[in-house]
């Protein structure tokens, strides 16, 4: 009996889920030669045997099958006993074959020529189709299509005469009809093993990016919950060192403080980069379209550039353009920023040009400089994170690599492509394209003047901020500048008697409300309104629209001493226009 049993490592279990797809087809065929071998046979058998095969055949059968293939479990089960359902189809398919086996030697009509001819043509058609639907178990198929051609092929042999080489060719077709089982068994169990091996690659596949999701998932929920905490101490050290620039000290000391600055600088910005790259995953970073002069940003990236530039004795130029464009403008800044400075740094003592050139409808800024160039390895995935040009040469550049991953990414916010054209050795040529030129406006908006560098006159500004080290700092360095200055902690808070000129406020006090809401309640303490400044490490898109909406001007931690020293003289402008 074993013999006749599928190994259980030869996908038993689908074979069965198989089998039990086909009775349809089986019913039909089933049905259909029934009918016509019983019409066949009527003049041949007698009827109580007829009576007995249609009985069998219209109930037995069908019901026998029916059970087998409804007994068939569609997900894997430890109940489903394989082996003992392999017998129970190995038995039911040996009792066909030789149920039909007899009736069609008995029934054979070999006095009416058309008859016998038909009933041949139903056995070969019956026995080829059952190749195909029993092949799946081809065991089932040989105790079915044996014991059925076979005793056909006996009937035939007993006629004698010319019939004999017709069993001949019986037999002959049987052998060639079980050949084929066994072909369409093999052929499905490659089948099987490939769409086996084909899933335990995909889940390992899934598996892989599942933990490279949930790596990247982690890495970016890390960034974003020690968002606050990691700003900080930089800007507390950003603000209390610049603190340190009024006291005596000898030269050494300078340089100490020099180098403090240097390395808070370098923290501040490897820090904003993996923030940026952390916020333009998450879908944080939104765009602000507005219409400007693009010659604006370019001289302020350049001025910003220009002490780099001079430190590394790069001539950094521009070339001057009118054009003005519709875009966001804090961000093609933070584009070009990172693209100036990259190029300066790699650039050390050559040359460095900015420039505008127009196509059509659009402009591009494009960047040129005369630096370490790049190899063209290096430049299929110098926009990915973390690569870096001259990682290790003698005029290795500090940093992470994260700068032109940004660029890439922003831009593809903001529908800009970037084309890049480098030899190595010789430089490198960086265009950002696709930016929508427009005409100028007739009132251009003058929002974002700062106004004069002048000492403010008298000036009271209220600091509201539970980091015990940062309202210290902001309070000498406020002091510092001539301000008069008003240190609050918000769980104590008690308002002076005389209204504040400015509110500089933290967003996150520790406290029931925001540093929004406490700036509106300020607003009603003094009816009137003051201009209030919130600082956060936490900014996004929804608060920032709010603090726009209610008048306040935003800065992200950490801030450097120049930023809220312009901030403050534009906020004065502002209020004096």
């Amino acid at each position: 009996m074993a013999i006749l049993l599928i190994p259980p490592s030869d996908f038993t279990e689908d074979r069965a889920k198989l089998f039990a797809r086909a009775p349809s087809k089986i019913y039909f065929g089933h049905i259909a030669s029934f009918m016509v071998l019983t019409y066949l046979a009527w003049d041949v058998l007698p009827f109580f045997v007829l009576v007995i095969w249609a009985a069998w055949e219209i109930f037995g059968t069908p019901i026998l099958l029916h059970q087998l293939t409804k007994s068939v479990p569609t997900t894997s089960t430890a109940d489903f006993d394989l082996s003992a359902w392999q017998i129970r189809l190995h038995g039911l398919f040996a009792f066909v074959g030789v149920s039909w086996g007899l009736f069609v030697a008995l029934g054979l009509d070999v006095e009416n020529p058309a008859h016998f001819s038909i009933q041949m043509a139903i056995v070969a058609g019956a026995c080829a189709s059952a190749s195909r639907s029993l092949g799946i178990f081809r065991f089932s198929f040989y105790v079915y299509v044996i014991p059925f051609t076979g005793l056909l092929a006996l009937r035939i042999f007993m006629l004698g005469g010319d019939y004999i080489l017709l069993g001949i060719l019986v037999l002959i077709f049987m052998g060639m009809l079980c050949r084929l089982a066994n072909d369409t068994s093999e052929e499905l169990s490659d089948y099987l093993a490939t769409k086996v091996e084909n899933l335990d690659l995909a889940q390992k596949f899934e598996r892989a990016a599942y933990e490279a999701n949930a790596a990247n998932l982690a890495k970016t929920q890390f960034l974003v919950q020690a968002n606050h905490d990691l700003r900080q101490p930089i800007h507390a050290i950003g603000l209390l060192s610049e603190c340190l620039r009024d006291q005596t000290m000898n030269e050494e000391g300078r340089k100490i403080l020099d180098t403090i600055d240097a390395s808070v600088g370098n923290l501040a910005s490897l820090f904003k980069s993996l923030l940026n790259i952390t916020s333009l995953e998450t879908g944080a970073i939104q765009k602000d379209i507005s219409v400007f002069e693009l010659n604006d940003v370019i001289e302020q990236v350049v001025r910003q550039a220009l002490p780099e530039a001079s430190e590394h004795k790069t001539k950094l130029a521009h070339v001057a353009t009118s054009v003005w464009v519709e875009t966001d403008k804090a961000l093609l800044t933070s584009i070009l920023q990172n693209l100036v400075f990259n190029a300066v740094n790699y650039s050390r003592g050559q040359r460095v040009l900015i420039g505008v050139r127009r196509r059509r409808d659009c402009v591009s800024v494009e960047v040129l400089d005369q630096g370490f160039g790049m190899s063209e390895e290096l430049q299929s995935r110098v926009f990915c994170e973390f690569e870096r040009g001259n990682s290790d040469g003698p005029n290795r550049v500090e940093g992470l690599g994260l700068g032109l991953a940004i660029v890439a990414r922003t831009a593809k916010l903001l529908d800009f492509s970037i084309e890049l054209k480098s030899i190595e050795g010789r430089g490198s040529h960086l265009a950002l394209c696709d930016l929508k030129a427009v005409d100028k406006p007739l009132s251009p908006d003058q929002n974002g003047a700062t106004g004069a560098h002048v000492q403010p006159k008298n000036q009271t500004i209220m600091v509201i901020d539970d980091n015990p080290q940062i309202l210290a700092g902001l309070q000498l360095l406020l002091s510092k500048w001539r301000y008069e200055v008003v240190a609050i902690e918000p769980h104590s808070l008690s308002f002076p008697k005389t209204a504040p000129d400015v509110v500089i406020s933290d967003l996150h006090l520790n406290i029931e409300s925001n540093g929004l809401e406490l700036a509106q309640k300020i607003v009603a303490h003094y009816g009137r309104k003051i201009p209030t400044l919130i600082i956060s490490g936490t900014l996004t898109p929804e608060l920032e629209l709010s603090a726009k909406k209610a008048g306040c001007w935003t800065l992200l931690k950490p801030v450097s001493p120049r930023e809220l020293r312009s901030t403050l003289l534009a906020m004065r402008h502002k209020t004096t226009e």
